[in-house]
C-alpha cells in the first residue's frame, strides 16, 4: 500500500506505536520521492536515539500510524511466496495428469518451479531463524517483566512502596507483559504457518513423477502363410 506525504503530515510530532500498542518514539521526519510517496520515516527514541523505518513497515489504521515489526514484514513476504509456489506446483501436476499440457512444456515449467523452490528454501531458513530469535528475545523480556512485577509486589506488601506508586508501576508492567505475550504468540503463529506451507510445497514436489513417454512397439505383421507347393506328379515309364 502506497502512503503519501500529505497522509502523514498530521502525525509529525506525535508518539508512534507498534502493532501491539507499545510506544516506539516520536515522528520527527518523513522522507518521500518527488511523487510524494513516502519512502521512510524517522523516529526519535527517548530524545537520544533516532531510528529510520522504511515505508514497507508502516501502515495507516483507524487508530493512527502504526509501525509493523521487521520480522512480520519478512514473514508475510515469505508466506506469500511459498503459497504461490505451492499452488503453481499443484496446478502443474494437475494439468499434466489430465493430459492437457504437452510433456516438453510440463518438464520446462516443472524445472523452473523446482529451482525457484530451492532458492526459496534458503530465504525460508533465514526468516525462520529471525522469528526464532525474536521469540527468544520476547521470552526473556516476559521473564524479566514477571520478575519485576514479583519484586514490586514484595515491596508493596512490606509497606516499602505506596499504593499509588505500586498501582502505576504494576499497571505498566502488566500491560507490557500482555503486549509482549501477544507478539510472541504472533511470532509462533507465523513460524508454524511458514513451516506448514514449506512442508506442503515439498510434498507436492516429491510426489511429482517425471513424465514417462509410453513407447509403443510397432506390431509385427502376421506372417502370411505361403501356399503349399503342389506335389510333383510321378510318371512311371513302362517298357513294351
Amino acid at each position: 500500500m502506497i502512503i503519501t506525504l500529505d497522509q502523514l503530515d498530521k502525525f509529525v510530532g506525535q508518539m508512534i506505536k507498534d502493532e501491539y500498542g507499545r510506544i516506539l518514539g516520536k515522528l520527527v521526519m518523513v522522507y518521500s520521492n518527488v511523487s510524494g510517496e513516502v519512502e521512510s520515516i524517522e523516529l526519535s527514541i527517548n530524545d537520544a536515539m533516532y531510528e529510520g523505518v522504511p515505508a514497507s513497515r508502516i501502515k495507516l489504521t483507524p487508530d493512527g500510524l502504526v509501525v509493523v515489526p521487521e520480522w512480520k514484514v519478512k514473514a508475510l513476504d515469505i508466506e506469500n511466496k511459498l503459497d504461490r509456489v505451492k499452488k503453481r506446483l499443484r496446478a502443474t501436476e494437475d494439468l499434466y495428469r489430465k493430459g492437457t499440457v504437452p510433456v516438453h512444456a510440463y518438464e520446462e515449467l516443472k524445472r523452473k518451479l523446482e529451482v525457484e523452490f530451492r532458492n526459496l528454501k534458503e530465504e525460508v531458513k533465514k526468516v525462520k531463524e529471525l522469528l526464532r530469535k525474536r521469540a527468544g528475545e520476547l521470552e526473556d523480556l516476559i521473564i524479566r517483566l514477571e520478575k519485576d512485577l514479583t519484586n514490586l509486589q514484595v515491596l508493596y506488601m512490606s509497606n516499602e512502596f505506596s499504593e499509588a506508586s505500586y498501582k502505576i508501576a504494576a499497571d505498566f508492567l502488566r500491560n507490557n507483559r500482555t503486549k509482549s505475550l501477544d507478539e510472541k504468540r504472533d511470532v509462533e503463529k507465523h513460524l508454524e504457518l511458514i513451516s506448514k506451507l514449506e512442508t506442503e510445497a515439498g510434498e507436492i514436489r516429491q510426489a511429482a513423477e517425471a513424465p514417462q513417454q509410453t513407447l509403443t512397439t510397432p506390431s509385427t505383421p502376421a506372417t502370411q502363410s505361403m501356399p503349399k507347393a503342389e506335389s510333383p506328379i510321378q510318371v512311371q515309364v513302362v517298357d513294351t
